[in-house]
């Protein structure tokens, strides 16, 4: 569990650019500590990431830094064609392998 929050925070912040602990903290329905234990295991593990403090502060991967770790599992590959579907991903009880799925997609494109 620990290994997929890891590559999660990794994924949304390669997505999304700059985003606080709070903000990783809901999307990932875990505490505020836990983001930064996570933040502070990717950092000691190399990945290239700082955070800002402050109103418009949060964590980011240094500009140009960009993982290829989106391969998608088996289980993620059955429910592609779910991705344009959350509402009826969630009654069948996939929302989080499509939330997961939609991300790795997300993340795999390129910078616009």
């Amino acid at each position: 569990m620990r290994a997929s929050r890891l590559l999660s925070v990794l994924l949304l912040l390669q997505a999304h650019g700059r985003m606080t602990a709070t903000q990783l903290a809901e999307r990932l329905e875990v505490s505020t500590r836990t983001i930064y234990r996570d933040v502070e295991s990717l950092h000691a593990a190399g990945i290239p990431l700082y955070g800002e403090a402050g109103h418009a502060g949060g964590y980011q991967l240094v500009d140009g830094w960009r993982t290829r770790l989106t391969g998608l599992t088996a289980e993620e590959a059955d429910r592609l064609f779910l991705t344009g579907l959350p509402g009826p991903a969630d009654e069948l009880g996939d929302g989080a392998v499509v939330a997961a799925l939609q991300l790795k997609l997300h993340a795999a494109l390129p910078q616009p």
